[in-house]
């Protein structure tokens, strides 16, 4: 270890100050987070900005900044339009779409999850474990998020890749574990800063090959599909596909969540707005995959264009480092977001209902992140070939599942029916699996099937039936005698 910082002593040195600036948020965050109910969404009152930014950063991460930047060196032009415009759009449409009610109603009850609000719209405690033990699908996307993280580390530091697994991890579980939601919130917002000028220093660094013309004519001549491409080999997949999963992905609980960090609808719109500005300047750092195409001298696997295009693009070290330490940041933004989602779920919705908002519900949040941590260091050490087909295959299962119960709750009024949720879900599940695994190579089609089952039944389902037994007629016998003698009692005395 001593040896990699004499070799890269810019990228410690920055590294070092970023861990540093780091800790002392989680740190102040952590004296924010007093109890389960900070821990999971902050005051309820954070600034638009401040939630908008750490919105903008969830929605990026490692796979925005390192994998799907090798999609577009591999396929070029499809892969290039898949993760940007219809993937924008349909983000924009799911946040205006959904973070509204979801906040107006999450308020209401004062829930701190999606699991939690589900439970309390459905009226059912069935219903809110389901959805906790569910949220152990996003153990994928933590490990793609953390297979990044390492590619990157490997490079930029010096260090072994299963040494830099283990860092990332222990740090960013440590102090989300501390901090909760403030210390996300406050962290997020300097790494998002960082990235902001980091994605526009990467796009500007292949201007020589938009002087050439290079970009667009490579960009043309690789088509709009790429046949061989296991994500965007039809028209479909490039344009429909990426639409549809930007609006689902919007129900993840370290986004929809994001509704009730900020008060009020104008607070909530301004949180939105800056959200996807940030996130579409992000996004931007896909042009990196068109510039390794130009600028390595050979082939790479495609999970590693960018790490390898990077080491080429800023061989000056101090600004090679900025970068590398802004791509670590990008990886932390969403991890430390998941695992506040997720560990505030699993350990106050299925482990420890009604502890949320206690100390121990707390400390169950934290032992949550210890298991999840050992599961992503064990999966992460042995990355599959293409990392980011397996996140999404557990992250769609997810979305999936959780689309038909949350736009029913959302659109539908009156009482709904925990059983139809139930067999939304899990039709939505099984179809996208039943696929994903067998004869669909591609997870976001394999989900827009499993959407296409699920969103109906949620939208369509039954009302429960009203009850007419003796017994409710009864109940209602008692209320209409106790509602007359407080009448009764409450008249004025006269004479």
């Amino acid at each position: 270890m001593f040896e990699a910082a004499l070799a890269h002593p810019w990228h410690w040195s920055l590294f070092l100050v970023y861990l540093v600036v780091t800790a002392a948020l989680a740190w102040q965050g952590g004296r924010k987070d007093q109890e389960g109910g900070g821990f999971a969404v902050g005051s309820g009152r954070m600034s638009p900005w401040m939630a908008g930014l750490t919105l903008g950063a969830c929605l990026a991460s490692s796979s925005t900044f390192v994998i799907m930047p090798g999609f577009v060196y591999a396929d070029g032009l499809p892969a290039l339009l898949g993760f940007t415009v219809p993937l924008v759009a349909g983000l924009a449409l799911g946040l205006v779409l959904f973070a509204p009610p979801f906040q107006r109603i999450g308020k209401r009850v004062a829930a701190l999850t999606i699991p939690h609000w589900l439970g309390e719209r459905y009226g059912s405690a069935a219903l809110r474990k389901a959805f906790a033990g569910l949220n152990v699908l996003n153990v994928a996307y933590l490990v793609l998020i953390t297979v990044g993280c390492g590619y990157v580390m490997e490079r930029a530091l010096g260090v072994p890749y299963e040494a830099a697994v283990v860092g990332i991890v222990l740090f960013v579980f440590g102090y989300t574990a501390f901090g909760g939601a403030w210390a996300h919130a406050l962290t997020n917002s300097m790494q998002a800063s960082v990235m902001l000028v980091v994605a526009l220093a990467i796009f500007g660094a292949g201007w020589q090959h938009w002087q050439s013309g290079a970009v667009v004519e490579t960009l043309v001549a690789s088509g709009t599909t790429a046949p061989d491409s296991a994500l965007f080999s039809s028209a479909l997949e490039v344009w429909l596909v990426p639409f549809l999963m930007g609006l689902a992905l919007t129900t993840q609980p370290h986004l929809l969540t994001k509704a009730l960090y900020v008060e009020g609808r104008g607070a909530l719109g301004r949180t939105v707005a800056i959200g996807m500005g940030t996130f579409v300047v992000f996004s931007l750092v896909l042009f990196a995959g068109v510039y390794a195409r130009f600028d390595l001298a050979q082939a790479v696997p495609q999970d590693q264009a960018m790490g390898a295009w990077l080491a080429v693009a800023f061989p000056w070290e101090p600004v090679g480092a900025l970068v590398s330490v802004a791509i670590l940041a990008a990886s932390m933004s969403t991890l430390d977001g998941l695992l506040v989602a997720i560990s505030a779920s699993v350990g106050g919705d299925l482990l420890g209902t009604g502890q949320a908002g206690t100390r121990r519900g707390v400390w169950l949040n934290r032992a949550v992140l210890g298991v999840l941590a050992l599961l992503t260091i064990g999966v992460a050490l042995s990355p599959p070939k293409l990392v980011l087909l397996l996140g999404q295959l557990g992250v769609y299962g997810l979305v999936a599942a959780s689309a038909g119960p949350l736009v029913g709750g959302l659109f539908r009024r009156g009482p709904l029916s925990p059983r139809w949720a139930l067999l939304s879900a899990g039709l939505a599940l099984v179809v996208h699996f039943g696929l994903g695994l067998t004869v669909v190579a591609n997870p976001g089609v394999s989900a827009a099937i499993a959407l296409a089952v699920g969103v109906p039944i949620g939208l369509l389902a039954p009302a429960p039936a009203t009850r007419t037994s003796s017994s409710v007629l009864a109940s209602t016998a008692a209320s209409t005698a106790a509602q007359s003698a407080t009448s009764q009692s409450s008249r004025p005395v006269t004479g």
